[in-house]
Parts: structure tokens; sequence; C-alpha cells
């Protein structure tokens, strides 16, 4: 067998680095994904206090994927907690406000 036949390779030239330098570490792929997901969770946050607590426990969640990202999300995570608590004190009153109306209903009280 005999050794391949064509041009001769040349040597590459090194690469240049870019002209505008490295990128900041807050321009990272990393950082700005941590960044998204504090804004969404300030957003759900916000939305599960004003409009629908069931929002809350994904406020906290997306919270601690943004913070496993180093990005800090603390008012998504304390709004996301005040509108979990506020789901569960509406599912406790929701439960006794259907525990009232079955007692009242099966006992000829209404």
């Amino acid at each position: 067998m005999s050794a391949p036949s064509g041009p001769a390779r040349e040597p590459v030239p090194p690469q240049q680095p870019p002209p505008w330098g490295p990128v900041p570490p807050w321009l990272s792929p990393q950082a700005l994904e941590g960044r998204s997901r504090a804004e969404t969770a300030l957003v759900l946050g916000i939305l599960s206090v004003v409009v629908l607590p069931l929002l809350g426990p994904f406020a906290v969640w997306q919270a601690g994927e943004a913070e496993k990202l180093g990005v800090p999300a603390t008012a998504g995570r304390v709004l996301g907690w005040v509108g979990t608590a506020l789901l569960v004190v509406g599912a406790v009153l929701f439960a006794l406000w259907a525990a009232v109306a079955v007692y009242l209903v099966t006992s000829n009280g209404g």
C-alpha cells in the first residue's frame, strides 16, 4: 500500500482572539439563564400574591433554579412563599366552608 498522494497540507495559522475580548461573567449563558429564571420567579410571585395563589409553588421552584445557577432570586422566593401560604389558607377555608355546607344539608338545618 502506498502513501496517499495529493497536495501537501499547509500548517493552519493560530486563531486570533475576538477583538472585543472575553465575555463578561454576567453575560455568560449560565448567568443569562439564571437571570431569566429569577425574573420568571418574580413575575410568578407577584401573580401568586395578587391574582392566583396556585402560582406560588412555581415561583419558589423557579427561584431555586435561579439560585442554583448563581443568580439571587430572593424577591421571587419570598413572594412565592407568600402566595403558597395564601393558597394553603384558601384551601383550609374552602374545606371548612364545604364541611359546614355538608353538615347543614345533612342535618336539615339549611
